[in-house]
């Protein structure tokens, strides 16, 4: 693996090719970040500079913001590299007041990146560089409305409820970064119009496979509570239907959420009480998003088998996973790839189905 280093006005400074190791994660459903660890050498401090970006040699549209250096004087200097992802960069921008947009989904999106962070009526608010994508053609229907969170968490949560992701894209040769919205391709056994990408150990390209499920953190009815006080509160239940030990119910505070509000233009606008309560009802879905069954296959990939990474198949790609001793076959989406490469080799770490909520996704839940 051979990394390039660029400033933020997209120049080349150098490029990275001996490091003790690098580790790249990509996620579907959140953010990603590249780790590294190399010799601690003045020449490597001086390039890998804070506010730098990170991208590998043969995949220059995902950049990596270094954030963290730390540096180590043991028994040999090194220097610990941090980057997450460029997503990173619409966690610096909020959805200010109450905000809404209806249409196709990428449009939705893509206008609240806008208001929030390209054409801003405070030109303060601007992320230079940052343009939005050509729309790729999904084919959803949406409304969405939310007001003073993150807006990549907003993104995130929006995307996660439709089977979606996003990303701020590099685009060295033109100087800009480029937001998109996008979906996997379809190479499960499920369609015939890509061909097929199944893994099992059968098949020989599956060197360890791990399968959980869990509904330990599960919940399927949210209880949404909206502007108003006591008795005079607005309520809403999402998924009412479900019964008995199926029934799971969760609370969401949705008081931020009111039918009269002020525009991002500053327009009075005033909902029917059915609009405002299709916007309850948005938010209990994505809130219950947040709480899934966990199904998940954690799987160690032979890099040389008859299915390659970038080549024949990609990070969010819906593809056929089976494991005959469980007599499971899943069609299912790759949510997480995991690439690391050390002086000894190359391994990569595929999860197809459900991310495992770790305790840090649990604590930012919890917060928020």
């Amino acid at each position: 693996m051979e990394l390039y280093v660029f400033d933020l006005n997209f120049n080349r400074l150098g490029i990275i090719d001996d490091f003790e190791s690098v580790k790249v994660e990509r996620y579907y459903t959140k953010m990603g970040q590249l780790t590294m660890t190399i010799d601690g050498s003045k020449d490597n401090i001086d390039l890998l500079q804070k506010g730098r970006i990170l991208a590998k040699t043969d995949d220059l549209q995902h950049g990596y913001l270094i954030l963290t250096r730390e540096y180590l004087d043991e028994q040999s200097s090194q220097l610990e590299i941090i980057a997450p992802s460029l997503n990173i960069m619409l966690r610096r921008r909020l959805i200010i007041g109450q905000q809404s947009f209806t249409g196709n989904i990428e449009n939705v999106l893509k206008s609240f990146v806008a208001v929030n962070a390209v054409t801003p009526a405070n030109p303060n608010r601007i992320i230079p560089g940052l343009t939005i994508s050509t729309n790729h053609g999904i084919n959803i229907t949406a409304t969405e409305t939310d007001s003073n969170v993150l807006l990549d968490e907003f993104l995130y949560t929006v995307c996660n409820k439709h089977d979606l992701s996003w990303d701020v894209l590099l685009d060295v040769y033109n100087k800009r970064f480029i937001f998109d919205v996008w979906q996997g391709t379809d190479r499960s056994a499920e369609q015939h119009v890509n061909p097929h990408v199944i893994f099992s150990k059968d098949r020989e390209n599956v060197l360890k496979q791990n399968y959980t499920e869990s509904e330990s953190d599960y919940k399927n009815v949210a209880i949404v509570a909206g502007e108003g006080e006591g008795n005079d509160r607005a309520y809403l239940t999402v998924n009412d239907q479900v019964s008995g030990f199926d029934r799971i119910e969760m609370f969401v505070d949705a008081r931020d959420l009111q039918s009269t509000y002020q525009s991002e233009n500053d327009v009075d606008i005033t909902l029917t009480p059915v609009e405002y309560k299709d916007l309850l009802n948005e938010r209990g879905k994505s809130k219950l998003t947040e709480y899934p069954k966990v199904v998940t296959f954690e799987s160690d990939i032979d890099l040389y088998s008859n299915e390659v990474y970038g080549v024949d198949y990609f990070m969010g790609d819906k593809v056929s996973i089976k494991n005959d001793d469980l007599s499971l076959i899943m069609h299912t989406r790759i949510v997480s790839a995991i690439e690391s490469t050390t002086q000894t080799g190359t391994s990569l770490q595929v999860d197809f189905g459900s991310n495992i909520p770790t305790l840090l996704d649990k604590l930012k839940r919890a917060v928020k």
